[in-house]
């Protein structure tokens, strides 16, 4: 029963009756199994080895094993270890006419397209695929987390750009849970050459984005001829404009206070103008991090591509 125990030791303890079965076990010893407490009884054909940890992965495919569904929205987030998704409870989509009895604690999704679900297996669950997982989170997530989960699959080469409009493609029907959403991500974003290194990037750039203050760039390089000086969080190009968002996460120490400083120094003498925000300027005063942006903007002789109307916008902040 070698096979049934390194299937166990790879799969967080936990084995269907049909898998069982496929390894070479009898349906009278899986029986004697469980009738002697040597596998628990999770769902019906579904067990966990007695003595294994219930981790939360082995109870997401426990779920899965028991009605032939795949994890999946904020569940296959977390499978897929996409950032900000590592406390999720299990979701879990299975086909539209499967019937399906589980612990209250699961939240069911029921699809028609299940074909086009992606299912694999990822750290031994079955799980959607990862650009349907996107798909499935634009149903169910507000604009800025679904950007936020955007930036982290691109930041973890999970996907790429035409991942996004293919899965797009092919899933959309009029009526289809988040396929607008993502539409409208795609419309605003596809092609952005490299997504923010932090949902803060985002976060700011958004701000910018949604008061009509111009056209920025995330993670612009700036070069002194052939030579890479910086790559800075959000840029204005064309007004020579940088902005830095400073995180403790990345600047709570000397080598990093005195680096940041002497690059600094050296944009600005390449002629480049160079405003910083913290996390405290983002959250407690949006309108003025807005302003002095424009203000800057204005300075420098570029004009807002909404004109007029930018003011106007800016009492939402």
């Amino acid at each position: 029963m070698h096979a049934i125990e390194r299937h166990l030791a790879s799969h967080h303890g936990v084995i269907s009756h049909a898998e069982a079965l496929k390894l070479g076990m009898s349906k009278r010893t899986i029986s004697r199994r469980v009738t002697h407490g040597r596998w628990l009884r999770l769902h019906r054909g579904v067990y966990r080895l007695s003595g294994a940890p219930p981790v939360w992965l082995g109870d997401a495919r426990a779920s899965a094993l028991a009605c032939a569904g795949l994890i999946s929205h904020r569940a296959a987030a977390r499978v897929w270890a996409i950032d900000g998704f590592d406390r999720a409870h299990i979701e879990l989509t299975i086909d539209v006419d499967r019937r399906a009895r589980l612990d209250g604690r699961v939240r069911l999704h029921r699809s028609t397209q299940m074909h086009l679900a992606g299912r694999t297996e990822r750290r031994a669950v079955p799980v959607t695929g990862a650009a349907r997982t996107v798909l499935d989170l634009a149903a169910v997530l507000p604009r800025n987390r679904l950007h936020e989960a955007v930036d982290a699959v691109l930041r973890q080469r999970l996907l790429r750009w035409h991942d996004l409009l293919g899965v797009l493609v092919r899933h959309s029907r009029q009526g289809r849970d988040g396929c607008g959403k993502l539409r409208a991500l795609l419309d605003e974003r596809y092609g952005e050459a490299r997504p923010p290194d932090s949902a803060f990037n985002r976060m700011v750039g958004q701000l910018l984005i949604d008061a009509g203050v111009g056209r920025l760039v995330f993670e612009h390089e700036i070069f002194d001829g052939t030579h890479f000086v910086a790559r800075v969080d959000l840029a204005f190009p064309s007004a020579k404009l940088a902005i830095e968002l400073d995180s403790r996460r990345f600047h709570d120490n000397e080598l990093s206070f005195v680096a940041d400083r002497r690059r600094a120094n050296r944009l600005v003498n390449l002629g480049w103008t160079v405003l910083a925000f913290t996390y405290d300027d983002y959250r407690d005063a949006p309108f003025l991090l807005v302003q002095t942006v424009r203000d800057a903007l204005r300075r420098l002789g570029s004009v807002d591509p909404v004109g007029q109307h930018v003011a106007s916008d800016l009492h939402r902040f």
